[in-house]
């Protein structure tokens, strides 16, 4: 059974396999197979798919794009021990599943000396990859994109300059706004505000300021989001 192998910074993470008429996602958003925690992979970036016999690669409209063999790809059959790059994370397809994993992290070290274009390096060295991190903090919703936490309030709600609005029939019951999301020091503190729709942090109702930890998911009427604070290389 054919099998995808994802790759990190030389080192084998996991490994999926792919079922006849079996369609694996593969993103940023918990509910892909294969999640990839980077800001440079989209939400929902790319499908891999068995089709009769081929194994068929599909770009979803990612930001960054996706790569076989460094070349991009919207939509493409994929051979064996094809390397797609999302990101700086490498898959390497397994038709057969004949690769060794040991085999496959040698080929990783051996391979990670060549110099690529920013946009599509596939790996870091350690060292660079453990001196030089900085934070990437946002929210991340499954049906819009994506929303940056700069610093600054985010304000939740149907006024007119809200960052996050509530639209259509909700827009009734929301607030002006109905929550603000600010940062305090180093932590995000979520305050309730005005209107009938209040805000819920992983299904407890707020009732006053309360610090978000990563991975909390927020709920405000038809809004569902979650705070992702992730720490990457500056390059």
């Amino acid at each position: 059974m054919a099998r995808i192998i994802l790759t990190f910074n030389n080192k084998v993470l996991s490994n999926h396999h792919v079922a006849p008429g079996q369609q694996l996602t593969i993103g940023r958003h918990p509910n892909n197979h294969i999640v990839i925690d980077h800001l440079s992979v989209s939400a929902h970036h790319a499908t891999v798919r068995q089709n009769g016999s081929e194994l068929v690669l599909t770009d979803l409209g990612s930001r960054n794009g996706t790569f076989v063999n460094n070349e991009k790809a919207a939509e493409t059959s994929l051979a064996h021990q094809d390397w797609i790059t999302i990101g700086k994370h490498v898959c390497i397809v397994d038709l057969y599943e004949t690769l060794s994993l040991e085999a496959t992290e040698n080929e990783l070290m051996a391979r990670s000396s060549a110099i690529l274009d920013s946009d599509q390096t596939m790996f870091l060295e350690r060292e660079e990859f453990e001196s030089s991190w900085t934070g990437f903090d946002y929210l991340s919703f499954s049906g819009r994109e994506d929303y940056e936490l700069t610093g600054k309030a985010v304000t939740i709600g149907n006024n007119k300059n809200a960052a996050i609005k509530i639209s259509g029939f909700w827009s009734l019951f929301a607030g002006r706004p109905s929550a603000t999301i600010r940062k305090r020091h180093d932590e995000y503190v979520l305050e309730p505000a005005g209107g009938f729709l209040k805000p819920k942090i992983n299904g407890t109702l707020v009732q006053g300021p309360t610090k978000l930890n990563h991975q909390d998911i927020i709920k405000v009427g038809p809004l569902e989001m979650q705070i992702r604070c992730v720490r990457r290389p500056s390059r």
